[in-house]
């Protein structure tokens, strides 16, 4: 069984009201699964989170640590009744039963897509590669700190080592360690030097980046052709820019890979509480970018973004009153 698939398994043993409140009784308390306690995902999540609360008596939706992108669907699959976030391409992928899941979670439903993470690989001064393959190439004792199994940065990272012919026992051979981690503890380890190389994938730009390219010697790498169009090819990753001048010193543009994610949740969630949630999503942009500065750049249409996963019937609604769908 692939590291992946181990992963999956473990996880399966707000707007203004416009005209009054909704009624909330009928609908059952629900968590909305984010990333780990401090990641942008979960400050997303408690923020959408709490204004579509308002859009009721009581505050049927709370949100909740989770294990990451990949994990997530699994997750809520195989216990209806929530919310998630997801990429969207593993969306699809548990939805049919494809890699990196076991089986398929036909019950699952598209509700809006948000954001498009960029895999950040932020590598010491002191560390000699141009690239990931040098590691190979110089057999070097290299200390990674990446996020947990099931995470966007950790799945990234593991890919993208294994295209450049890399695994995790290849680099604890060399002498090297990985370590996995929420997004604050992989950086405090980097602040104190006791990583070489830390991943992080984050909508751009992202403040805690910004925060230890400052901290430390450090620079981003960029990451080969072959390998995102490898990525590209197996799991329906992007090949992505970071922009010149996005970050500290960055004084040229950085090749990389991410996704889009998104909500998403089982069809048995409440139609009334999804459409709710898309509502609060569509119409409270200016808010959602005090949030995160990622919103800056995104538009509300961005939502019907997907991958041929059937759509959630709250969020149908919302999108054939705004007229952006017909049925």
């Amino acid at each position: 069984m692939s590291h992946l698939g181990r992963a999956a398994l473990l996880l399966w043993i707000p707007i203004w009201a416009s005209c009054g409140a909704a009624d909330s009784g009928r609908i059952p308390r629900t968590n909305l699964i984010s990333g780990s306690t401090g990641s942008s995902w979960y400050r997303i999540a408690a923020a959408i989170s709490e204004r579509t609360n308002r859009a009721f008596a009581g505050q049927p939706i709370t949100a909740v640590p989770g294990a990451g992108g990949v994990s997530n669907p699994a997750r809520v699959g195989l216990l209806p009744g929530d919310i998630g976030l997801t990429f969207i391409p593993f969306l699809r992928a548990a939805h049919r039963g494809e890699a990196p899941y076991r089986r398929s979670f036909p019950d699952l439903r598209h509700v809006a897509t948000l954001l498009r993470n960029k895999l950040h690989l932020i590598v010491s001064q002191s560390l000699p590669i141009a690239s990931l393959a040098d590691i190979k190439s110089q057999r070097l004792r290299v200390r990674i700190g990446t996020g947990p199994p099931g995470s966007g940065e950790e799945f990234l990272l593991r890919e993208s080592l294994a295209v450049s012919g890399i695994s995790y026992d290849d680099i604890r051979s060399w002498g090297g360690r990985v370590e996995y981690l929420g997004s604050g503890e992989r950086a405090d380890l980097f602040r104190d030097y006791h990583v070489d190389l830390i991943t992080f994938h984050a909508v751009d730009p992202s403040s805690l980046a910004t925060e230890l390219l400052l901290g430390r010697p450090a620079r981003l790498l960029s990451v080969p052709d072959e390998v995102r169009e490898g990525l590209g090819e197996r799991w329906s990753v992007r090949s992505l820019t970071i922009a010149a001048g996005t970050y500290p010193t960055q004084e040229t543009e950085v090749q990389t890979v991410g996704l889009e994610f998104g909500f998403f949740a089982t069809a048995d969630v409440s139609p009334e509480l999804i459409y709710q949630l898309v509502r609060t999503t569509a119409e409270n942009k200016e808010y959602l970018e005090t949030v995160h500065a990622g919103f800056k750049v995104w538009e509300p249409l961005d939502m019907l973004h997907n991958l041929d996963v059937p759509r959630h019937p709250g969020a149908q609604r919302y999108y054939r009153e705004r007229g952006w769908i017909d049925q």
